[in-house]
């Protein structure tokens, strides 16, 4: 437990150095050696941790919580309230390294490698929250449907947040579920003649 710790924390001291290296200087022209020093460790460590600047600078997304998958695929109430509560879980996780999502956005505008990077992780996110959604709408395609759903509200709050002054990451969500919520009413809605 004691050595994942502190794991876990080298990972995070390598990705603060990046980010910090990144905002200051570009992504582009900082070295892996230059973060290894400002990270205080050895490139060969900083190459134990990440296989280039870019995942480094990227680092490892906040996974949806076990819990909150387990929660979810065992719900009873309304799939939109559960399904909301799921993401105010997510965020909540997500906001406690504010700081860090905030420099990590500035890099992916700018670098398409660190983009590529981050898709994969938010695939295999998306992925694992259809599966979980699979065992409670019993149909593959609109489990499916319902993740890209979801994972495209998380990109758009993130977006929002970072372009909206004094919004916090939950008003950011409050606001895009509400409009996924009226799209999905319009969607529903009766042909008018």
């Amino acid at each position: 437990m004691l050595r994942e710790k502190r794991r876990q924390q080298t990972a995070r001291d390598i990705q603060l150095a990046t980010l910090l290296l990144a905002v200051e200087r570009g992504l582009e022209n900082i070295t892996t050696e230059e973060i290894a020093a400002s990270a205080g460790v050895s490139t060969r460590t900083f190459f134990n941790y990440y296989t280039n600047k870019e995942s480094a600078a990227v680092g490892t997304p906040p996974a949806f919580g076990q819990d909150d998958k387990d929660a979810l695929r065992a719900g009873t109430g309304p799939l939109a309230e559960d399904l909301k509560r799921f993401l105010d879980r997510h965020f909540e996780r997500l906001e406690e390294d504010e700081p860090i999502l905030s420099m990590v956005g500035t890099i992916l505008r700018s670098n398409e490698k660190a983009q590529v990077i981050l898709n994969g992780f938010l695939i295999a996110e998306r992925d694992a929250l259809a599966e979980c959604l699979s065992h409670r709408v019993k149909n593959r395609p609109t489990a499916a449907a319902l993740a890209s759903t979801a994972a495209i509200a998380i990109g758009r709050t993130i977006h929002l947040w970072e372009h909206e002054d004094d919004l916090s990451l939950r008003e950011a969500l409050d606001i895009v579920w509400d409009g996924l919520m009226e799209a999905a009413r319009l969607l529903a809605a009766p042909p008018t003649p």
